[in-house]
């Protein structure tokens, strides 16, 4: 089997959790004996306008990554592309407009696919699908669209319409759909009018790699621990999406009962200075540390040190931090509007918008040591049918009914 993948983030050029769930499901179909080409747009600072890139790892020599220019980032909005576009000089090469860049980027597919041998075409979320529609064209051959998020997560109020169109057409286009969990399904159906028929619920996973705690040289948060401190952590897009300024309010109520708490928000996003100024107008600032994107160790090192993981998430399809979090042996508490609480029953829930609720299981967790214990150690349990190879088997079995 050959599958053309197309995606726009890849480790270690990834912001967000989409990268590392199409790296995690392309190294496990490429260990299945899939043969992967992922195409990825190119990171600003690459040289070649073209190239390949081979796994040195013989577990991975079925996955080769080709590289497309483009100026494509990932989470970027209409706007904040113009801002990147105005810095650049363009040469006439590339487009000003994230939309028009989106439509450039499937032109380029067309050359791939020329180029390619393959079977199946899968296209990551809207970015790529306008690719996986020409991919289709040139070829004839059946195309795959995977939602990791809808416009309806990213942007629940006022959902961009073009961004809908191709999320739309896609779909419609598109042989078979995959969906990150059975949330994100019921939203494709209810919003998007495709049969449930035509929609296949993969789970994300992790890697098993990610449950090694070897981890050298501690920070700062583990001196805070030693000084009797409890530790509360965020790790996400601080966007509207992510629920931060849930959470922030849920901290507030909080410290009116334990001001041994610290609070921890991990991440970037168009909310991180208003979510600062919040802290300052709520009063707890000197409560509440604003890490910045953590990767690598120093985003294990702040699961390790954490006491709680919350996700306050106002839609999230699945939620691979909580996923990290568990495998580093920290209980979580999530939205009931999240795919993971469907896969992992013993973890605290709640509504995101009952702030009253995400304060009292926060302090439930802190105060009663038997409650964190449990969690941790039954939701460990379930990790084991979460598995980035039981999940590439599923696309797969996907792959031969096309």
């Amino acid at each position: 089997m050959k599958v053309l993948m197309f995606g726009w983030e890849f480790p270690p050029f990834n912001s967000g959790g989409l990268g590392v769930a199409c790296e995690g499901l392309a190294k496990a179909l490429a260990f299945l004996g899939v043969k992967v080409v992922f195409v990825l747009p190119k990171k600003l600072n690459c040289s070649h306008p073209n190239f390949k890139i081979i796994f040195a790892d013989d577990a991975f020599d079925n996955l080769k990554i080709r590289v497309v220019d483009s100026l494509i980032t990932p989470y970027a909005t209409s706007q904040s592309y113009r801002e990147i576009s105005d810095k650049i000089v363009f040469n006439n090469f590339y487009e000003t407009d994230l939309f028009k860049e989106v439509l450039r980027y499937g032109q380029l597919a067309k050359k791939i696919a020329k180029t390619e041998v393959f079977d199946v075409i899968h296209a990551h979320d809207w970015l790529s699908f306008p690719a996986g529609i020409m991919a289709k064209n040139i070829s004839g051959k059946p195309l795959v669209v995977q939602i990791h998020a809808t416009e309806f997560d990213r942007c629940p109020s006022s959902p961009n319409p073009f961004v809908y169109s191709i999320e739309k057409i896609g779909m419609e286009v598109a042989d078979a759909v995959i969906a990150v969990s059975n949330y994100t399904k019921n939203k494709i159906i209810e919003n998007y009018g495709i049969a449930p028929d035509k929609i296949r619920v993969v789970h994300n996973a992790i890697d098993p790699d990610y449950f090694n705690q070897n981890i050298e040289n501690p920070n700062q948060l583990f001196g805070l621990k030693k000084a009797g401190k409890k530790i509360v952590l965020f790790v996400g897009r601080i966007t509207l999406q992510k629920g931060p300024d849930y959470f922030l309010r849920a901290a507030q109520k909080v410290l009116q009962f334990d001001k041994n708490v610290i609070f921890i928000m991990a991440g970037s996003g168009d909310m991180e200075r208003q979510m600062i100024e919040m802290a300052s107008g709520l009063g707890i600032a000197d409560k509440f540390l604003f890490a910045g994107f953590l990767t690598g160790e120093d985003l294990k090192k702040a699961y390790l040190a954490a006491d709680l993981f919350v996700l306050p998430s106002v839609s999230e399809p699945f939620g691979l931090a909580a996923l990290e979090s568990l495998a580093l042996k920290t209980p979580i508490l999530v939205s009931k509007q999240s795919g993971i609480a469907e896969v992992i029953q013993n973890a605290l829930k709640v509504d995101f918008w009952d702030t009253d609720e995400i304060a009292n299981k926060i302090l439930a967790c802190l105060n009663y040591q038997g409650l964190g214990a449990t969690l941790q150690e039954e939701s460990l349990k379930e990790m084991d049918k979460l598995s980035w190879e039981k999940s590439a088997q599923k696309c797969l079995e996907i792959y031969n009914s096309l």
